[in-house]
């Protein structure tokens, strides 16, 4: 990871949960790494050096990628702490395609099968990476969960579950609390599924039909009585 090597745009990856909405499981499918345009992806030199430094526990502002072009993890005591680092990997040996990743089973092992879907009651979850746009190398790959904690508007980043309040006017899935004007919708039952019924469905061949037994109708001729294979001798 030479910085010095010549004028390399590394990127970071726009991550599912946070742009997506109710989109889940969509890792960060969504960004396109070749537009020049994209607001936000672009990672300065003192960031990527900063990601070096980066650990679980480690926060993250709701965009991922902090406005301050000189740091990378933010205090997580700061109003726009929004995401904590859970875990992050150095050249993974990944590499992305069009800024999507190549392999995104590799995401899954490092950060659980549930990682971007919405689990009643639980906190939002998603992944990201830093990655070369010349080559495509990924340089880190992190995931990350929601900070348990209203933000500046009173909404909970946490999936709701049966008895909790929401407001109908947001594309993502907010808990509110149940006070609060925007509430206008309280969710009256959350079935949550086992996670190896959708993380990773594998499709298994259904078994061949049984042969039907063969029946005789009413008017149909008694079979023949079975040929016997004894000789037969004749009388003296």
């Amino acid at each position: 990871m030479n910085l010095n090597s010549g004028p390399i745009r590394r990127l970071l990856a726009v991550g599912g949960v946070a742009l997506a909405g109710a989109i889940a499981l969509s890792g960060c499918g969504i960004l396109d790494a070749a537009s020049d345009d994209t607001e936000g992806t672009d990672v300065s030199s003192d960031q990527f050096d900063a990601a070096a430094d980066a650990a679980a526990g480690d926060c993250l502002p709701y965009e991922v990628l902090s406005d301050d072009s000189s740091t990378f993890a933010i205090d997580c005591s700061g109003d726009d702490a929004f995401w904590t680092i859970t875990s992050i990997t150095a050249d993974p040996g990944l590499t992305a395609a069009g800024g999507d990743l190549t392999d995104t089973q590799a995401v899954y092992d490092a950060c659980g099968e549930e990682n971007g879907a919405y689990i009643p009651g639980q906190p939002w979850t998603d992944w990201n990476m830093i990655y070369d746009q010349t080559t495509g190398n990924v340089d880190y790959l992190f995931c990350i969960e929601a900070i348990d904690k209203p933000n500046a508007e009173g909404k909970t980043p946490v999936t709701p579950n049966t008895g909790d309040c929401m407001s109908s006017s947001d594309v993502e899935w907010f808990k509110l609390d149940c006070a609060d004007a925007a509430a206008d919708t309280t969710v009256t039952d959350a079935i949550v599924f086992d996670a190896a019924d959708w993380a990773a469905p594998t499709w298994t061949a259904p078994p061949p039909p049984a042969r039907p037994a063969t029946t005789r109708s009413p008017t149909s001729p008694a079979p023949a009585p079975p040929r016997s294979s004894a000789s037969s001798s004749r009388p003296e």
